[in-house]
Formats: C-alpha cells, structure tokens, sequence
C-alpha cells in the first residue's frame, strides 16, 4: 500500500500543479475572449478607405499587440512576484473597456479602439507564465495555458457566432458581450494563480532558478548565446505568421470551404488539434535531461514543418478533404507552436544554466513574430494578385515549412558546436 501511495504521489498531479494549470488555462482563456471574439464578425456591411474593413479590424489590433510585445521585452522580464495579479487585472479589464468602446464609437474610429484593445493583451502570457517556469512539471502546465491556443480561440469565437446567430446580438457589440461574460472567470483564475505553490528547491535544481533580468542581462544573454537563439526565433516567427493567419481569418476559410452555416466547426475541428498536441508537448515533463528535451522539441518541429508542406500539397490537389486538411494542418501548426511555450525555450535556458526568466525570450521572439504577422497581412491586402484565403494560406504552409526545417537542422547544428566548444574549454581549464 505505501509504494502504491509513493507512486501515486509521484506521477499524479498534485493540488498545487492542478491549481496552476486550471488557473492558467481559465486566465488565458478569459484574455482570448476579450481578444479573439470579434473575430466571429465578418464586417462585410463596411469598407474603411477601399479597404476590407475586417482586415484592417484585425490589423489594427495586431498592432496594437505588436507594440505591447516590444513594451513586454523590459516589462514582463523586469516584473517581480508581487505586482503580476494587479497587472493582469488591470491590462485585461482596460481590453474590454476598448471593446466597449469598439461598439460604440463611429466607423471611422473602431480600428483606434481594437488597436488599444490589442496593446494591453499582449503581455498577459508573459505574466501567466511566469507562475508556471522553472518548475520540474512545468512541460505539464504550460501545455494546460496552451491549450487555450487551440480550443478557447475557437471556442470563444463560437461563443460569438452563437451570439450573434441565436440571440440576435449585433456584430460590434458581440465582442464586449462575449468578454463580459468570460470576466468573472478570469478573474478567478488571478485568485487560484495568485494563491498557488512558490517553486521547491527541486525545481530550482532541475531547472535553474527564474529572476528578473535588466537590460545589461538581457544584452549579455544574446551576445553569449544570440546566434542559436536566433535560429530559435526565426522559427517561431514563421510559425506565428502561419498561425496568426489561420486563427485570424478561420470563419473566412470556412466560408471559401461552403460551411459557413456550421459555426460548432471552429471548435469541433480544434478539439483534436488540442488533444493530440498537448500529450505530445506535456510528453516533455517525463523527459529530465534538459539536452534530451530540447532536442525532442526541435526534431518534432521538424515533422511538423515537413508534414504541413507534404499535407497542403496533397490537399491541393484534391487527395485530403477541407475538414482533414485543417486539422492535421491545425496539428502541424500548433504542436511546434505550443512547443516553443512548453518546452522548446523552458529548457534551453535550463540548459544554459541562465539565472534569467523565459519571459525575455518569448517576448523578443513575439515582438518580432507579430510584426511579421502585420507585414504578411498588408501584403495580402495590398497585393495585386486575387489570391483566396484558403490559397494564401496554403502558399504559406510550403514557403514558411521549407524554412523553418531547414533552420531548425542549423540551430541543432549551432548548439552541437556551441557545446563541444565548450566542453574543451572546460577541459582545458
């Protein structure tokens, strides 16, 4: 009975871990809302200037989101313990004051308020997930804030359409509606964060300990370890295009796709992306050796980069069907994508043995992600070729997977060289 119990206590979670994961997964879950849910409109009764009014919608928050990314590379990596539930409160609540604001405000004047909606948001994962790193389970808890990636962005824009759809809520107030009513959720899950387990001296042996790092830190982990992590970010920023086109303009696929009129699709179609990629991304915390586990999330990134090029070639021409192809397409996005947040740059910090805090790097890469994920959509607005949605997107899965492989087969190649290097120094000291 007491090595049942031992076992028990070893592989199951723990009140503090099952605090941590429903706390984040509802936190980021009640942020998507107040950002994700104006997306369930398709705004096709306005134009803005010649424009499509829902690209310049998106757009304009994406920006806004942007810019909160290069504010978060200072603030989140400089932010102590005692000052994240009154920002995360603060920064979502101002978001849905901006929606409020989106409904009401006239035509010309509703990009300045989702732009101002997006600005604030866009720090909140950094604060989330700064109760999570740098723990021995923190694989299995980043994938519970991941997965609101893949489900709660569908599920929240279902939640839109249904609005819209059943209750007979317009387009410009739905968004605020659908936030308000995800508030009092969120703000519970501050609470259950707030309250939950500091790090034990185990997690800071397996996984270094987490502070927050000023400028002359921050300048001195990118000249020692710069060149691999920006192989690192390259791929992120590729992956975040992709994925921000998709999440962006899914009810738009749909559409082109003939199922315009199946809104439980969104989510449907997302329930098993989530699933198969958060076993595979909390897989990641059964693996102690920090080399072993970075590897295993580069070399499944490479699958997934591989399988996306292969599936949209075979989807184009007809050989896997629309629902197929965004779901495995969902599967090869995500996965890499949720990688990076559970696994990918968690243990290459550990792996460096770097007293600093993941949070810079997510928000180095983020920056740059979103401001790529800005320029693939005004190249789409403006370009001169007529180019589907569902096409752009398919064109986007070959360019960006060809590269993120090769890049990712470099990076390997970097640290290999990097170690070894320093090894015979090691050994020569």
């Amino acid at each position: 009975m007491k090595n049942t119990y031992t076992l028990l206590h070893k592989y199951l979670p723990q009140k503090s871990t099952v605090l941590l994961m429903v706390g984040a997964f509802l936190c980021y879950t009640g942020m998507y809302a107040v950002r994700k849910a104006f997306l369930a409109g398709q705004y096709l009764d306005l134009e803005f200037f010649g424009l499509d009014f829902k690209t310049v919608l998106v757009i304009s928050q994406v920006m806004g989101y942007m810019f909160s990314k290069f504010v978060g590379i200072k603030l989140v990596s400089e932010m102590t313990s005692a000052k994240r539930a009154t920002y995360l409160v603060g920064l979502v609540g101002f978001g849905l004051l901006m929606l409020l604001a989106f409904a009401l405000l006239p035509t010309d004047f509703k990009p300045i308020a989702l732009f101002l909606n997006g600005m604030p948001l866009g720090m909140v994962f950094g604060l989330v997930f700064s109760y999570l790193e740098g723990r021995k389970n923190t694989e299995l808890l980043a994938a519970a804030l991941s997965a609101t990636f893949i489900f709660s962005t569908g599920f929240v824009k279902t939640v839109g359409v249904w609005l819209m759809q059943d209750f007979g809520v317009g387009e410009y107030i739905m968004p605020f509606l659908t936030g308000l009513l995800f508030f009092p959720l969120f703000l519970v899950a501050v609470r259950m964060l707030s309250v939950s387990q500091q790090r034990s001296e185990e997690d800071l042996t397996l996984r270094s300990e987490r502070l927050p790092m000023n400028a002359r830190q921050r300048w001195d982990f990118l000249r020692k370890h710069g060149l691999v992590f920006g192989g690192l970010v390259v791929v992120y920023v590729l992956l975040t295009i992709v994925r921000d086109f998709r999440d962006n303009f899914m009810v738009e696929f749909w559409a082109e796709l003939g199922m315009q009129g199946s809104p439980e699709l969104i989510t449907y179609t997302e329930i098993p992306v989530a699933v198969l990629v958060l076993v595979l991304a909390a897989f990641g915390v059964l693996i102690r050796d920090n080399r072993k586990a970075f590897n295993y999330g580069i070399y499944l990134s490479m699958v997934c980069c591989i399988g996306i090029v292969v599936l949209t070639w075979f989807f184009e021409r007809g050989m896997v069907s629309p629902v197929w192809w965004m779901v495995i397409n969902g599967v090869g996005l995500y996965l890499p994508y949720i990688l990076f947040h559970c696994l990918i740059f968690e243990r290459f910090v550990a792996l460096l043995r770097f007293s600093g805090n993941v949070g810079f790097l997510f928000y180095t890469a983020d920056a740059l992600g979103y401001t790529g994920s800005v320029g693939v959509m005004l190249f789409k607005e403006f370009s001169t070729t007529q180019v589907t949605w569902v096409n752009f997107l398919g064109d986007l899965n070959q360019i960006a997977g060809v590269i993120m492989t090769a890049v990712c087969i470099i990076t390997l190649f970097l640290l290999q060289f990097k170690s070894k290097k320093q090894h015979e120094l090691a050994l020569n000291t």
